[in-house]
């Protein structure tokens, strides 16, 4: 079986964790790629932990996860460099401005029918464009440290460079899609995707519901709780774990497997309809001196048979041995040296045709340059300028039974690339991030206008971007029906339903191919369709601890937490459109239809993969490092006057040159900070003496000088600030527009993370209203009649709010 990306060369000349991931993404699912490295190897091969702690350009843990699959060439001029560019499909950079790079030159080589993927941290044509950026900043400019930061601390990173995993995977995204449209362009096309956007779609839905609340703050579902008091994790004898109590099924039961059984006798409590609005302190009492006389798995097992959403936090020595990625084969082996090195696998199942882990990283220049090859046959689709202007999915088509975050961000990220997408919702039970309130927010009640609570949700209206919507009751026949002679029109179908209810309507893959040949059907499950947990239920809150995430998520010295936002659901998007990308691929190549299955325990194991290797090349279970980094000082948040935070993050020493310019206290000119090493075994002191001079300062003013220095900085900012004014930057960079809802109104809401050069990207369109498109796609896809329609709606099948009020 031919491995989707087989005929796909990719010259790889990243300098960041973005980069180097998005390659090996392509490597993984079959691409042949090769890694142009300088002759002191890439930045990733210099960042510790290193097998057994001995510094070596082959033993960093990073730099074996992220480069895998790939083989290295230390080029010996720029001419041998542009002869492989001249043979690449995609060539992948960091640089920014692209022509400071040392291989600029050569990227003329590029074919005209290649594709430039450029990750940068802010974008290349963002105002913010030839600034530094890492993690720690890009954290601190998207909500999220503000979201992760507990009540008296300091603002939180993302732990173990969360930015540029997803700068990589949106990367991978997106150049895979161009290629789709290769031959549709006179020169080579450019891709130009910004961590700094990819990234803040995966938490800016609880800005969106707050300023639809009209709350004038938002903290994130478990954002600015007191450190280390109980909830969303909870001590139990051996561990920790995650409890979803509010929606809880069989109460008595799960509360006597919990050792809380007059809590279970509770009248009030015994149903889970509006549970959430009852006074539930005296159960989290309870469970305070309950819980650490309980095992974590027992519990786990009893209460997740009983149908209860729960987790347990699980460290590298847990994942490592778990049954259920023993189950589904999720970790692989690779080595470093001559040593066995245990890792995460694939983000997603993909079958017939699989993601591989082919060959370790490699050492420098280890391999030949390949030989060069023939021209490729041009393939142009002929599309219009205005399907160019849609993004390069035009005229692929999805049927999306998204709900909630995971499935609807995933097929909107579809959406946003192109494809057109058609969600299928329901009259009597609609999305249940349509149901976050049973009532219009106060920030756009209008009463000129014609709204419903079910259409004016935040959280549903920020992930449903770039989509039409219809309405089938499935439980009537003639909707079952409807359901069947759709599915013939769309290229794939998307789900993140329980793994039993789909084939429970009797869909397989087969049936699919033989409605219409070669589809993909695409779906994301808490724990996958297979395994001794398949059958569990899960959402974001219980998955992040499973995935380990949460054991590396914490200021310093933590047990671990879970993150402020529900970190899994964007991740599970993003890796379930990144797996569809290639199995796009090998439908063209092959005709034959694909399954992708996505758990999300895999998926976000596969964002942190990296602390796998560690567990095993240095013996140690990693634990939450807070805003350090492995080698940079300072690396920090520092508080400034009137409760406001800066970023700062000091990664070279013409960096730290500059910063000392611009404080200018002769306490940082003392040895012991004379360079990168001493800075670091000095750390804490050296923030003491930062803090001193950033206290009674205003962030904002300190981060324009420090920026106009070229030093990495950001003010923290809070997710309510950047979508209600909104963020200038966001706003100048085209990233936040205006978008108008029939219900809601114009708000600003956060569209694509990525340019291409092909053609300006069409205007983003709002999210639907329940059933809005009914009428037009029955009518005119299926041919009904309207009198045929008007039934349909009068038998309660389909139809719109309007029709059942």
């Amino acid at each position: 079986m031919p491995a989707p990306l087989s005929n796909l060369r990719i010259i790889d000349l990243s300098e960041r964790l973005s980069g180097a991931f998005a390659g090996r993404l392509f490597g993984d699912f079959g691409a042949s790629v090769t890694l142009i490295e300088a002759p002191g190897g890439h930045p990733l091969r210099h960042l510790p932990p290193f097998l057994n702690d001995e510094a070596h350009p082959d033993f960093g843990t990073l730099h074996n996860y992220a480069n895998w699959n790939k083989q290295s060439v230390v080029p010996n001029d720029l001419s041998q460099l542009g002869e492989l560019i001249a043979a690449a499909d995609v060539v992948i950079t960091n640089a920014d401005p692209i022509d400071s790079a040392w291989y600029a030159p050569a990227l003329g080589e590029m074919r005209d029918d290649a594709v430039h993927l450029s990750i940068t941290a802010h974008g290349l044509s963002h105002p913010l464009a030839g600034n530094p950026g890492g993690n720690l900043t890009l954290g601190a400019r998207t909500g999220w440290s503000f979201i992760n930061r507990h009540a008296g601390e300091a603002p939180l990173a993302m732990p173990h460079d969360q930015a540029g995993y997803v700068g990589g995977v949106a990367g991978y995204i997106a150049a895979a899609a161009a290629l789709l449209r290769r031959d549709e362009s006179a020169s080579a096309e450019v891709v130009d995707v910004s961590e700094l956007e990819a990234f803040a779609l995966t938490v800016h839905p609880w800005g969106i519901a707050a300023i639809y609340q009209d709350r004038g703050t938002s903290n994130g579902p478990t954002g600015g709780r007191p450190r280390g008091q109980s909830g969303p994790l909870w001590d139990m004898a051996d561990g920790r774990m995650h409890f979803s109590i509010g929606d809880f099924h069989n109460w008595t039961a799960a509360m006597t497997a919990m050792g809380l059984p007059e809590q279970g006798e509770r009248d009030d409590l015994i149903p889970d309809l509006g549970r959430h609005s009852k006074d539930m302190r005296d159960v989290s009492r309870g469970m305070i001196g309950s819980l650490p006389k309980l095992d974590r798995w027992p519990v786990f097992h009893e209460l997740a048979r009983l149908r209860c959403v729960v987790g347990v936090m699980q460290d590298m020595s847990d994942l490592v041995q778990n049954e259920q990625y023993t189950a589904r084969d999720f970790l692989v082996e690779t080595t470093i040296g001559d040593r066995p090195i245990r890792a995460a696998g694939a983000p997603a199942k993909l079958s017939p045709s699989p993601w591989r882990l082919r060959a370790p990283a490699p050492s420098i220049n280890a391999h030949t340059p390949l030989p060069p090859r023939q021209p490729r046959t041009p393939a142009p689709r002929n599309l219009p300028a205005g399907m160019l202007a849609d993004g390069p999915l035009a005229g692929i088509r999805v049927l999306s039974f998204g709900q909630a975050w995971s499935g609807t961000f995933g097929t909107e990220l579809l959406g946003l690339l192109g494809a057109d997408v058609v969600q299928v919702g329901s009259l009597h039970r609609p999305c249940v991030w349509r149901r976050t309130a049973d009532q219009v927010p106060a920030g756009l009640a209008d009463p000129d206008r014609t709204q419903h609570a079910l259409n004016t949700q935040g959280l549903y209206n920020s992930v449903n971007l770039n989509k039409r919507e219809i309405t089938l009751d499935l439980r009537h026949e003639r909707g079952k029906e409807i359901l069947w002679q759709l599915l013939p029109r769309f290229d794939i179908l998307a789900d993140n339903f329980r793994p039993t209810v789909m084939p429970s309507w009797g869909i397989t893959l087969e049936k699919l191919h033989e409605l219409r040949p070669g589809m993909i059907w695409a779906s994301i499950s808490g724990y996958g369709e297979s395994g001794p947990y398949a059958a569990y239920p899960a959402n974001g809150a219980t998955t992040e601890p499973m995935s380990g995430l949460s054991s590396l998520h914490g200021y310093a010295g933590d047990p671990g937490m879970n993150t402020g936002g529900l970190y899994p659901d964007p991740i599970a998007g993003y890796f379930l459109v990144a797996t569809i990308m290639a199995a796009i691929h090998h439908r063209d190549q092959t005709g034959e239809p694909q399954r992708v299955d996505l758990s999300m325990m895999e998926a976000i194991s596969a964002i942190c993969g990296d602390a796998v290797l560690e567990l095993d090349a240095t013996g140690r279970v990693p634990h939450p490092r807070g805003n350090t980094h492995p080698t940079q000082a300072p690396h920090n948040y520092y508080a400034c006057t009137g409760d406001e935070w800066i970023a700062i993050a000091v990664t070279s020493e013409d960096s730290w040159s500059r910063l000392l310019t611009v404080i200018g206290d002769p306490r940082l000119r003392a040895p012991q900070f004379v360079n990168a090493s001493g800075r670091k075994a000095n750390e804490t002191e050296l923030d003491e003496i930062i803090t001193a001079w950033t206290a009674p300062r205003h962030a904002a003013e300190f981060e324009a000088t420090l920026l106009g220095h070229n030093i990495e900085s950001a003010r923290v900012a809070t997710l309510y600030e950047l979508y209600s004014a909104p963020d200038p930057t966001f706003r100048d960079a085209g990233f936040v527009t205006l978008v108008d809802h029939p219900e809601a109104g114009e708000t600003w809401l956060p569209g694509r993370p990525w340019r291409f050069s092909a053609a300006a990207s069409s205007p983003v369109t709002a999210a639907p209203c329940v059933g809005q498109h009914s009428r037009e796609i029955l009518t005119a896809e299926l041919g009904i009649s309207d009198a045929d329609y008007e039934d349909l709606v009068q038998a309660g099948v389909t139809g719109t709010l309007d029709d059942v009020s």
